[in-house]
Parts: C-alpha cells; structure tokens; sequence
C-alpha cells in the first residue's frame, strides 16, 4: 500500500515558564518518539486520555506545529523540505473540533468556501461560484444558504460548512481533529457517515482523532493508541477492540461500558501513579499504573514490536 504520511521518531517538547530566572529550563514531552505510517485511502483513528497527545500529533504531522526532533514524511519526501511544505498546503486540509469558533462569522458560506478554491485552484468567479454550489450538494446542504452566515445555522449544518470548506481545493489527506465531539449526539452518526460516503467518493485519507472510542471504531481501518506522549498499541478496529494486549489499551476499553466515560476520562485509577509529562519515569511510561509490572519496565522503555500482522505493542510482557 502507499504510504502517505511515515513517521520516525517524532518528538514535540514545550517549554515550561520558568518560576526563576536561573532556573534549568523544563519541558513538556507532548510526543516522545512516535513511529507511524498512514496508508492512502484509509481512517486511521487516534484515541487516548485527554493529554495524551493526540492533537499535537495530528498538528505535527501536518506541518501546523514544528517537530522537535524526528522526521515526518508526506508522500515519500520530508516535510521539513519548502517545496514539499508547498505541496501539503494544497494537499491537506483540516477539520477541527469546534464548528461555532472554526468558521468565521463575519463571513457568508460562499466566501467561507470560495477562499480556498480562490487562493489555490485560481478558478475564475463563475467556477468558483458553480464549484461552492456542488461542494454544498455534496455534503447535504442546499446552494440557497451561500450568502448566509454561519450564526444562522445548527451546530450540525455549520461541520457540514467546514467539511464542504475543507473538500475544497481536492485535498488528499484531511486532518479530523476531533470533529464530532461539540455536536449533538443524534447528530454525531450523519457527520461520521458523510465523511465515510466522502472517502470512497473522492479516495480521502483521514486521521480521525476522537475521545468517543465507539464512533473510531466504526469509522476506522486502524487504530493507535497513546498514553503521555508514547505509541502503546497499533491495530486494525478488530485487532484493538476485540484482541487488546497491551494493559492500558484493555483499561480504556474498559471505560466504554460505562457510557458517562469515554477515552478523555479514563476508570478510577486508585492508588496507582499518574505521571507528569514534564518529569517522565525513566523506562515504560504507564509502569506507575499497570498491574503486570516487572522489574524492566523501570528501566528499559519498551519499542512498539509487531506481535502478529498489523498488529504491534509496546510492552516487555507481551
């Protein structure tokens, strides 16, 4: 399969605001060396407690955040590159999480859309006004909505808006950074439907970040798992929902069968240690609250080892 996106050992610090003037500089280890590829034509899912990384990741890759250390590669060639940074502005698109801040309300739905078509296709005013129309077509909105503005409209209509938006300019890959969560639930399915029905339409990849570990596993064809930073499980939907192995991909599994919790909030984690990720444990990440620990999981940080087929885990008790 061809990939669209490889990564090699992504990091993403932050600083931390000093307290002291001579005080050493601290940071907030965001992503802590992430390898991962993304194939052509596929969803693949992010889950993981709210922190874990899974925003920064998709900012990462798609060049919104400088990387700290590592390599990220669109389409074979390193994004750090001007020509291939060229090449993703016009390739990838987003969806974000909030469809009221997203869209800018001084604007009507067709200068939302047109902007895009303007700036990259070059279209001239009456191919960008045709192309709008069909755009809102094709994600269930009728052409007598274009001189509106986003106010006017439901939560549900306005993702619709800036799905159409980020379809636009014939992208290959889309960013969905949480893009059902702020919307009702009834809702929630016809959003994750119609990016479906997109896909197969117009051949898109996704990487589908969501804390509603159900809706990632209708819509995705694989599915990674991060804890502080780290890459803990990667597998297909059946490899991760109904074969977990790795302890805390089990233990946020476990959460769905209470339906008040998702993956952003996690089951009681009684006494066991939560760190922080400014001061990681050396060796396994998730050692202070895994019940299987042995003596080299404080040590050694375990490399994510492919267990079977597309299956791969990041422990040294599998």
């Amino acid at each position: 399969m061809e990939k669209i996106f490889e990564i090699k050992n992504l990091k993403k610090y932050f600083p931390v605001k000093k307290e002291k003037v001579f005080e050493e500089q601290k940071y907030l280890k965001a992503l802590d060396g992430i390898d991962l590829e993304i194939y052509k034509g596929e969803t693949f899912g992010l889950v993981g407690e709210s922190g874990s990384g899974k925003s920064t990741l998709g900012k990462c890759v798609t060049s919104i955040h400088d990387i700290t250390e590592g390599d990220v590669y669109y389409k074979g060639k390193n994004i750090k590159d001007k020509s291939t940074k060229k090449t993703m502005q016009n390739e990838i698109q987003a969806i974000f999480q909030d469809p009221y801040s997203s869209l800018n309300p001084t604007l009507t739905v067709y200068e939302i859309i047109a902007e895009p078509i303007k700036t990259r296709l070059q279209l001239s005013n009456e191919e960008t006004k045709n192309k709008v129309i069909k755009l809102l077509e094709k994600v269930g909105l009728s052409k007598e909505i274009m001189y509106k503005k986003p106010g006017q409209f439901s939560g549900g209509q306005r993702q619709r808006i800036g799905i159409a938006r980020a379809i636009s300019t014939d992208p290959d890959f889309i960013l969905c950074d949480e893009p059902i969560s702020a919307l009702d639930v009834s809702i929630q399915a016809q959003i994750v439907n119609l990016l479906e029905d997109l896909q197969k339409e117009l051949g898109l990849t996704y990487l589908f970040i969501a804390h509603d570990l159900a809706m990632v596993q209708h819509i995705s064809h694989r599915i990674g798992v991060l804890y502080l930073g780290n890459m803990l499980e990667v597998g297909s939907g059946k490899d991760i929902y109904e074969n977990p192995l790795h302890p805390y991909t089990k233990e946020l599994l476990n959460s769905v069968l209470k339906p008040e919790v998702t993956g952003e909030k996690i089951l009681s984690h009684g006494n066991r240690e939560i760190p922080s990720p400014i001061n990681l444990p050396e060796g396994c990440v998730f050692q202070g609250r895994c019940p299987y620990k042995t003596e080299i999981c404080s040590k050694e940080c375990p490399k994510l080892v492919e267990v079977s087929p597309g299956h791969k885990v990041a422990c040294h008790n599998i």
